[in-house]
């Protein structure tokens, strides 16, 4: 059989193909492609289950009818029974079949769609740990700078020690964050190593924007999944429906006998045709249980596509206030600079020390280390959306 792959347009026109399309490891990529393939084996089967085996039977008989002897008969025959007409029942079962395929299939695609998903926002997660290192970083920094100021001022006895102790403390609490951050990331690129063999390090993450509400509901697989379930649990309850109405079938077999009765072929066929009818006291309580198995398709369907209203407005309202403390961090990061540039020529006229300089650098580097892991929060957002989409 010829190998069947999924394709993945998550990201294709977004990101690098080289490097994020074969995002998953050989054994995800595998997996997902036999879990395809028995899908489709199981549709071909469905398919045709309908039609009825044919059935090969030996039989071999022994009788004393002649005293002192045991006579052996041996008899073949090839048999089939087949029904040609059960109400719309092998029309609808054809149907059931591609429809449940078409779940199995929409089924295999998201579940891959958000393992690649997971491991981008693991990406994310790696380069935004990053991010808060070097910030907790340049933190500890300005703590040391904070820490000599008020020690100068404690020798100098225009400081007490609880102010001092107060900087120690709070620089302690940094180390202990650094760590605590250093041990998180560890985790982060251990979850992402269990889905990916690549690099998280050298991997470019992919820049994503916003979509249109449109574009979002006509690609949701949450609500193509649905839609689906729907469509397949209405053949079955057409399905169900056709066994309690009549059927027709013919039979047909071929007989040889190894020592046929006097007067009496040894080689014959049979033929049949039958009409048949199930009555079943459960008959009433099948149908309205397969009629309500739809409707309540049906209307999960409908709650997935009111759902994704709600998921897109409530990614766009995070966006605006995610925005809006982008803004900010680079509205402080602008000021940090310009006291910096103000502070440089003082520090250059002797009016002050290196260590305000160092202190309002790093505070620039802080506001601008903000703004990118807001950003980066910003792309974790856009993911919720693209993770959901065919």
């Amino acid at each position: 059989m010829k190998r069947l792959l999924l394709t993945t347009a998550l990201f294709s026109s977004l990101i690098s193909a080289s490097e994020l399309k074969n995002l998953l490891n050989d054994d995800y990529k595998h997996l997902f492609d036999l879990e395809l393939q028995k899908s489709f084996a199981q549709s071909r089967y469905d398919s045709l289950s309908w039609i009825s085996p044919i059935i090969l039977s030996f039989q071999r008989t022994w009788n004393t009818q002649v005293d002192g002897t045991t006579n052996p008969i041996n008899q073949y025959t090839i048999s089939i029974n087949q029904p040609i007409f059960k109400s719309g029942g092998i029309y609808y079962g054809i149907k059931f079949a591609k429809a449940n395929y078409n779940l199995s299939k929409i089924s295999i695609i998201k579940r891959k769609k958000e393992l690649i998903a997971k491991a981008i926002e693991l990406l994310y997660r790696i380069k935004k740990s990053k991010l808060a290192i070097k910030k907790l970083k340049l933190q500890i920094k300005n703590s040391d700078i904070e820490i000599n100021s008020k020690e100068e001022l404690y020798n100098a006895g225009f400081s007490s020690s609880i102010d001092l102790d107060t900087a120690l403390a709070k620089k302690d609490e940094a180390q202990i964050a650094l760590l605590d951050l250093k041990n998180s990331l560890q985790e982060l690129k251990a979850a992402f190593r269990k889905i990916s063999y690549k690099n998280p390090d050298s991997l470019t993450l992919p820049k994503l924007s916003i979509i249109s509400k449109e574009k979002f509901v006509n690609s949701n697989l949450d609500i193509d999944l649905a839609k689906a379930k729907a469509k397949a649990k209405e053949y079955a309850y057409k399905m169900t429906r056709s066994k309690y109405l009549p059927t027709i079938s013919v039979g047909a077999s071929y007989t040889k006998v190894s020592k046929a009765k006097p007067f009496s072929k040894d080689k014959f066929a049979n033929y049949s045709l039958q009409i048949s009818m199930p009555i079943s006291v459960n008959m009433g309580n099948d149908l309205e249980k397969a009629k309500l198995d739809t409707l309540i398709s049906k209307l999960d369907a409908k709650i997935k596509y009111k759902d994704s209203l709600v998921d897109y407005n409530l990614v766009l309202k995070k966006l605006n206030i995610i925005n809006r403390r982008v803004a900010l961090a680079n509205k402080e990061a602008r000021i940090y600079k310009r006291l910096l540039a103000s502070t440089i020529n003082l520090y250059k006229a002797g009016q002050r020390s290196k260590s305000d300089v160092d202190l309002l650098r790093n505070s620039y580097k802080i506001k601008r280390i903000e703004a990118k892991i807001y950003s980066i929060d910003k792309q974790i957002e856009l993911l919720k959306l693209y993770s959901k989409m065919r």
